[in-house]
């Protein structure tokens, strides 16, 4: 806000005559660079609410029976489904087009395969996708009702972390091993 005040200062000035154009140079050079930190800061604090909210789902996971096959499971905040049909990435496009004409809308795709979250928790993200939209919204209703007609194993993420956009989604896929141990 300080930089960005500045600068209109200096260009208001240097109209005037009373500053140089370096001057006015520099501080739209500060400005930029205090953005591009700020754009930063904000990209790192949502890894870490990532990275947070994740590494506390793979806790509540870990302490679950893991489900026979076939086996659906909707408890207080989780919903699972252990479904028997393949799923690989090459299936997103066909799961995002039935999404879209359900919703006019596309699939909204918050993780698409393997991150550097993922990375990061050593789990193995590769043929999952992570879908933002709420379980129990009629977008996550029709999702999973959509996936467990086929057969395609998902987990409904019913949790958020406060003040983030990280929490309520619906994993498509197996649940992600751990890729190394901890």
């Amino acid at each position: 806000m300080r930089r960005t005040s500045a600068v209109s200062s200096a260009s208001d000035l240097r109209a005037a005559g009373a500053l140089a154009e370096s001057f006015v140079a520099d501080a739209e050079r500060a400005l930029a660079a205090a953005e591009r930190d700020l754009v930063d800061t904000l990209t790192a604090i949502e890894e870490a609410d990532q990275i947070i909210f994740e590494a506390s789902l793979q806790q509540r996971l870990a302490r679950l029976a893991p489900l026979p096959r076939g086996v659906y499971e909707d408890a207080a905040t989780l919903v699972r489904f252990a479904g028997a049909a393949p799923w690989s990435l090459k299936d997103v496009p066909a799961l995002a087009q039935r999404f879209a004409e359900a919703f006019a809308r596309s699939l909204p795709i918050s993780s698409f395969g393997q991150t550097k979250v993922h990375d990061r928790l050593g789990l193995d993200h590769r043929a999952a996708i992570d879908v933002a939209v709420h379980p129990d919204s009629a977008e996550g209703r029709w999702l999973m009702q959509s996936l467990r007609r086929s057969g395609i194993p998902f987990i409904g993420v019913r949790g958020e972390v406060p003040g983030s956009s990280t929490g309520a989604h619906v994993h498509v896929g197996n649940p992600s091993p751990r890729l190394i141990a901890r």
